[in-house]
């Protein structure tokens, strides 16, 4: 468990920062698209959510359930909220199987997401910590535009 979660870790730290997005590929590479529209380049499928498979619809409904039923009253306790949304992040990524469009747009959700909740756990103020947390609070209800 210990040796998946650092290979995890690992692999989130170097696709942060090289992913590299080939139109024809397939990356897991979870960050590095860059903005394109005021939503950050998430588009709808023809006016519909995408469909998430069933690893990440659940995963990101826990995310969600586990940052609202958390103490937003103090930074020990966003802190802890952020540290657990990490790992929870980290299962979403290390099970996903998704692919194509749907797998795209999940990625450019993420570039965003993913600095937020590492933000929300490092912040060294209340202060800090809650401006991530009402940045989190903004990026469940995108997802929930987006996704389903």
């Amino acid at each position: 468990m210990k040796r998946t979660i650092a290979i995890t870790l690992v692999y989130l730290s170097s696709t942060f920062f090289s992913y590299g997005y080939a139109e024809d590929g397939h990356s897991h590479g979870h960050s590095g698209h860059s903005s394109e529209t005021a939503t950050h380049g998430l588009s709808l499928n023809n006016e519909d959510r995408w469909n998430m498979d069933e690893h990440t619809r659940t995963v990101s409904q826990n995310m969600k359930k586990t940052f609202f039923a958390a103490d937003h009253s103090t930074q020990e306790g966003l802190n802890a909220v952020g540290m657990v949304l990490q790992t929870q992040m980290e299962e979403l990524i290390a099970g996903c199987t998704m692919q194509g469009k749907s797998h795209d747009q999940l990625h450019i959700f993420l570039n965003d997401h993913i600095p937020t909740i590492s933000a929300l756990s490092k912040a060294d103020n209340y202060d800090s910590a809650r401006a991530s947390a009402i940045q989190l609070k903004g990026q469940f209800e995108t997802y929930q535009l987006y996704f389903k």
